[in-house]
C-alpha cells in the first residue's frame, strides 16, 4: 500500500513537471515567434531612418531660403519620427541584448513561466513600436 502511494505520488509529481516544461517551451516559442516576425523589419528601420535624414536636410535647405510654416511643420514631424525609429531600433537591440535563456532554464518552473510572459509582453511592445513607427514613417514618405 505504501509503495503504491509513493509510486502515485511520483507519477503526479512527474506529470506536473513535464506539464510546466511544456508549458516554459511554448511560452518561449510564443517569444521568439514576435521576434522573429518583427526582426527583419530592422532593415525596414534603417531605411527609413535614412530616408527620413534625406528629407530633413532637404527640408532644411529649402527653409534656409524661405520661412515656411507648412515646411516647418514637416520638419518637426520628420524629427518625430526620426525620434519613433531610432526608439524602435532601440527597443529591440535592448530586448535582445538582456533577453537571458540560459538564465530562464536556471529558474524553477513558476518563476520561469513568469520570466516568459514578462518577456512576451516586452517583445509584444517593441513590436508594437516598430510597427507603428514604419507605419508612420513610410505614410509620411508618401505625402
Amino acid at each position: 500500500m505504501r509503495n503504491s502511494l509513493l509510486i502515485s505520488a511520483l507519477i503526479v509529481t512527474l506529470t506536473a513537471c513535464s506539464s510546466k516544461t511544456a508549458e516554459i517551451e511554448q511560452l518561449e516559442k510564443e517569444v521568439f515567434v514576435i521576434h522573429d516576425e518583427v526582426m527583419p523589419k530592422m532593415s525596414d528601420i534603417m531605411a527609413l531612418q535614412k530616408s527620413i535624414s534625406g528629407e530633413i536636410a532637404t527640408l532644411d535647405s529649402l527653409l534656409k531660403t524661405k520661412a515656411n510654416d507648412s515646411l516647418e511643420k514637416r520638419k518637426i514631424t520628420a524629427l518625430e519620427l526620426s525620434t519613433a525609429l531610432k526608439t524602435a531600433d532601440e527597443g529591440m537591440m535592448n530586448w535582445m541584448h538582456a533577453y537571458n535563456g540560459d538564465s530562464i532554464k536556471a529558474l524553477d518552473a513558476e518563476m520561469a513561466l513568469k520570466v516568459l510572459q514578462v518577456e512576451k509582453d516586452k517583445i509584444a511592445a517593441v513590436k508594437t513600436q516598430m510597427l507603428e513607427s514604419i507605419a508612420k514613417a513610410e505614410a509620411f514618405l508618401k505625402k
